[in-house]
């Protein structure tokens, strides 16, 4: 029992150090240069078989070969500092994660080097190897030496082109991306408290959804919250995982998009906050197929830390929908019969209206949560889920209070309104 938990803990361990995507770039990657040798080594042949010497001569073979891996050394320290420049522009740009993240998904980099060293090392080999006069054996190195020669210099065009599409967003969030996996995420969230974020996994996506968003890159905003939406749908289909670990990455990933949808809110970039909260929804409903309860409570909090934001800055539109998104899924809680979690979406609206009474918002948003709340406390009444009932009993109250010293006719008729409706509720 004991050696099958071992296998099982190196398993994850492997999955989390080497991801399938990565070990599958690595594998493309050595492939395409491996091909691209094998191409290059028939070519060069080609023409040194049609048109070089049948002989060399040993100095200019020497001279040829020193050259040669002068070049490459030159060709080499411009490749690292290309790609110490790249990484620096991706970080000041994002986010000082992407060093790591660049690390691993940057095997053009490693490879080249890997090349130039053993072409150097070679070359050096043969340089010292030359005799005074030339024979077959020799001459088929030196051949060698100068396909390798050809090969490094053909080799420069792909890597360049690879370096310049590794700066685009798109290809950081696509790395990204892969590292957001449930094993990742409770690792994170179990991580040691002297380092919290580094083994974050939404986070580098966040940096760079944020940067953009500040920048106006509304299409890189997009890309990356629609991502996190599509691996975290993955997770969340995942059957295999426990009740309690599903929960807690709920918990994480709802959290980490609701902290950004305030984000968006106090930078007043209301396009991005509706794409939030339609990815909200679109984890809401996956996540509702295999924990319907949890996904409700997720829903209410999430939805209720956007609507309070939403209020202090007079966002109306978004205030609208997340009241309406809100009082659609208590109606689902009914439904469903969940009273505890159904009376914490009449919690959330309700304090969604205190912030609106406090930032003195329209009254006709307050109206329509009233209204809302209302109609959720009289099924709840009616359906006997007392929780619910007491809820919205103690909201009312709580926008009663807050409207107390409002002297504008309109708030004053909200609260005749509101004792009407508690009556009602009351007697039911």
């Amino acid at each position: 029992m004991k050696i099958i938990n071992t296998i099982k803990q190196i398993k994850i361990l492997a999955n989390d150090r080497l991801p399938v995507d990565v070990l599958r770039l690595w594998s493309k990657r050595i492939m395409f240069y491996a091909i691209l040798f094998l191409l290059s080594l028939g070519i060069s042949h080609y023409f040194v078989y049609m048109f070089g010497p049948s002989d060399y001569s040993m100095a200019s073979a020497r001279y040829m070969i020193s050259a040669l891996i002068q070049s490459e050394a030159a060709i080499m320290a411009i490749i690292v500092t290309l790609s110490l420049v790249a990484v620096e522009m991706a970080s000041s740009s994002y986010s000082v994660r992407m060093i790591d993240l660049l690390k691993s998904y940057n095997p053009d980099f490693w490879i080249l080097m890997i090349i130039y060293i053993a072409s150097m090392s070679y070359s050096l080999f043969i340089l010292k190897a030359i005799p005074d006069k030339s024979n077959e054996e020799i001459n088929m190195h030196i051949s060698f030496v100068y396909h390798t020669g050809i090969y490094s210099f053909v080799i420069l065009f792909p890597y360049l082109f690879r370096t310049l599409k590794t700066l685009k967003p798109s290809t950081l969030l696509n790395m990204q991306a892969t590292k957001l996996t449930a094993v990742n995420i409770t690792t994170a969230i179990s991580s040691d408290s002297t380092d919290p974020l580094e083994k974050d996994p939404i986070q580098p996506i966040i940096d760079i959804v944020s940067s953009s968003m500040l920048n106006h890159d509304f299409e890189t905003t997009r890309n990356g919250l629609n991502i996190i939406g599509i691996r975290s749908k993955e997770i969340f289909s995942n059957t295999s995982l426990e009740t309690t670990e599903r929960k807690i990455i709920a918990n994480y990933i709802f959290s980490r998009l609701a902290r950004f949808g305030k984000f968006t809110l106090n930078h007043y970039d209301e396009d991005a906050t509706f794409i939030v909260i339609r990815n909200l929804e679109y984890l809401w409903t996956k996540l509702e197929k295999t924990d319907s309860r949890e996904a409700v409570l997720q829903a209410a909090s999430s939805m209720e830390q956007i609507g309070v934001v939403a209020a202090d800055v007079n966002q109306k539109n978004i205030l609208s929908t997340v009241i309406n998104y809100l009082y659609d899924i208590g109606q689902h809680g009914l439904d469903e019969e969940f009273d505890g979690e159904t009376s914490r979406i009449i919690n959330s609206i309700g304090s969604i209206g205190i912030a609106c009474v406090g930032n003195r918002i329209e009254p006709w948003i307050i109206e329509d949560i009233i209204v809302y709340i209302s109609r959720l406390g009289l099924r709840a009444s009616e359906n006997d889920k007392q929780c619910s009932v007491n809820q919205a009993l103690d909201q009312f109250d709580a926008l009663k209070l807050s409207m107390e010293f409002e002297t504008t006719p309109e708030y004053r008729r909200l609260c005749v309104k509101i004792d009407k409706i508690m009556a009602a509720i009351k007697q039911e």
